[in-house]
């Protein structure tokens, strides 16, 4: 059949569309689970918490070895078949732990968790990418920031009412629910597959849509006239993958600032602050749960309007502003701990409310940074490896966390965080536009890669 330019692009929304619901479907479901895994494990007799310290442990450790394969090019596999075998290891994952009573199974579903995550982590970016002009970027990789902070946050609710009704045996049935979540979005990459991307320019950009043919396939471009190589030469390659020096030498500021974002934003939010506030400040469950769910508010609430401020200004920008909202919370949350109780408690949600700005800044931002960074054909790896440093970063962070909570003052908590924000910050600083690489004069002087 025939389709015009704007049946394509209609066509790639409606995909793009499918993918962020179905994905914010699973989130919700990983949302009913992801607060109760370690209370799950726990409660088993052989396994204990040290056995949910070696979930996790294990958990990182798949995922940052997968992650490396893929960005080294040791491991290739079609973005789509990539994310979709991502998302099969994850349901194996967790209803291999509703079986979860020996320590042997929880190693294997830490194993394929972690591989789940670093095979799906590194394939939706680009599928998603492909699907979207470049001037829309920003604004959808903030809406898939938003949707997955929104059901995260509704799916942590439902279950806390399912097991406030039901006893903590349901965990097992969350568990199968969230298992179950992630088929919809493997149908939804499946039949993402089916849709012609935006295809990238020898220049960077992309070309204009062009009509298919009664086949369903693209029609060809125009042809131009070929100039001839001399003679006894061979044609150099038109398009030639990055070696593994250079993908780390183009995306060394993208991962770098992927590692400090999570070693000194999120894990010190996630894992650090509720810490602060039940051993330093006193503060009770209870106002810990609204700081974390003050957080999500204001992320669904600015997200829209805060990436619409951000369009006018290059990425980089964006993230500057981001790390920057961070560290206003911290010294905010660190200049309070010196007050009273209830001006400590104030300076934490203050902080939750930074912080969640910063995240907004940072959703529309990071992505499509990483993207303007390298070719199109080298996204995966490049989240690839984006995507071990995330877990380095989150695996780390919770250390520093506890290490500054011995100094026993809330207050040398958030100040030292604060400063080391302005290291993450120089990692923009250095600003590499995405260009093509370079036909070879010679192609026997290119290094294999």
């Amino acid at each position: 059949m025939l389709r015009t330019p704007d049946g394509l692009a209609a066509l790639r929304r409606r995909s793009v569309n499918r993918i962020l619901v179905l994905h914010g479907l699973s989130s919700f479901c990983y949302g009913m689970v992801f607060p109760f895994i370690g209370i799950h494990l726990a409660a088993q007799p052989d396994i204990g918490t040290s056995g949910v310290a070696v979930y996790y442990g294990v958990s990182g450790v798949a995922n940052l070895s997968v992650s490396l394969l893929l960005a080294s090019a040791a491991l290739r596999l079609p973005r789509h078949a990539l994310g979709i075998t991502g998302l099969l290891l994850w349901l194996s994952c967790f209803l291999l732990l509703t079986q979860g009573e020996t320590l042997v199974t929880v190693v294997a579903a830490a194993v394929l968790g972690g591989a789940g995550q670093g095979c799906f982590m590194a394939a939706i970016i680009p599928i998603v990418n492909s699907l979207v002009p470049p001037e829309e970027r920003r604004a959808v990789f903030a809406r898939r920031y938003q949707i997955l902070n929104a059901t995260l946050a509704a799916g942590s609710l439902l279950a806390g009412l399912v097991l406030t009704v039901f006893s903590r045996d349901a965990i097992t049935w969350l568990l199968v629910a969230n298992a179950a979540g992630y088929l919809p979005v493997a149908l939804a990459l499946a039949l993402a597959r089916k849709v012609p991307e935006i295809r990238e320019t020898p220049e960077g950009g992309t070309t204009p849509d062009a009509e298919e043919t009664p086949g369903g396939a693209a029609s060809p471009e125009p042809a131009t006239p070929a100039v001839p190589e001399p003679a006894g030469r061979p044609a150099a390659p038109a398009a030639r993958a990055l070696g593994t020096g250079m993908l780390i030498r183009a995306t060394l500021g993208a991962a770098l600032f992927q590692f400090g974002a999570y070693l000194i934003g999120y894990s010190q939010f996630e894992a650090t602050a509720p810490l602060v506030a039940d051993q330093l400040m006193d503060t009770g469950i209870g106002w810990i749960s609204v700081m974390l769910t003050l957080n999500v508010v204001v992320i669904v609430t600015t997200q829209r309007p805060i990436t619409k401020l951000l369009e006018r200004f290059p990425e980089e920008y964006g993230l500057r502003i981001a790390v920057g909202l961070w560290a206003v919370g911290l010294l905010v949350a660190g200049f309070t701990a010196f007050g009273p109780q209830p001006v400590q408690l104030s300076g934490l949600l203050a902080y939750a409310v930074f912080f969640a700005l910063g995240e907004c800044a940072y959703s529309c931002s990071f992505h499509p940074w990483l993207i303007s960074r390298v070719p199109d054909r080298e996204l995966t790896r490049a989240s690839a490896l984006c995507n071990s440093m995330m877990g380095v970063g989150m695996f780390i962070g919770p250390a520093i966390g506890v290490a500054l909570i011995s100094l026993d003052h809330a207050a040398w908590v958030w100040l030292p965080l604060a400063g080391l924000c302005a290291l993450v910050g120089l990692t923009t600083l250095r600003r590499t536009p995405r260009t093509p690489a370079p036909a070879p004069k010679d192609p026997d002087l290119v290094p294999a890669g």
